[in-house]
């Protein structure tokens, strides 16, 4: 039998209650969530009303379970050399949503130049928005 119940205590902050206690704290609403629990701290990005979502476990801790081998193949996309390739979706999510998005480059893995790219769109877009006529 399971048992799980969400307490909201402030805006954009839930305390998640199983079984055996608190099992983790949620920070955050629609669109980005942090996720804090024994297992380590998971970020989820979404596009609210959209279906998109991209959630990645950011830290994992030192009790956390090993994941199976097909959560291992599917969670990445790091090639033979060790680099991991922007994906079309994260690149999709970098053009229209920066703001989020542009964090995920500083993985393990992606190049100098996509972190450079990411981080310099979004640096424009700000100055662009921040700009009056």
């Amino acid at each position: 039998m399971r048992f799980r119940k969400s307490i909201k205590i402030a805006k954009g902050v839930r305390v998640n209650i199983g079984k055996k206690g608190v099992s983790s704290v949620s920070l955050g609403g629609k669109g980005l969530t942090l996720n804090a629990s024994g297992k380590g701290i998971r970020a989820t990005a979404s596009i609210p009303g959209s279906g998109l979502s991209r959630s990645e476990m950011i830290y994992k801790s030192g009790n956390a379970q090993n994941p199976q081998p097909t959560e291992l193949q599917n969670s990445s996309s790091i090639n033979v050399k060790g680099k991991r390739s922007v994906s079309f979706l994260l690149g999709v999510g970098i053009f229209l949503i920066p703001y989020i998005f542009a964090w995920f480059t500083l993985r393990k893995g992606h190049s100098v130049l996509s972190r450079v790219v990411s981080f310099g769109w979004l640096s424009w877009l700000i100055f662009s928005i921040t700009q009056r006529p």
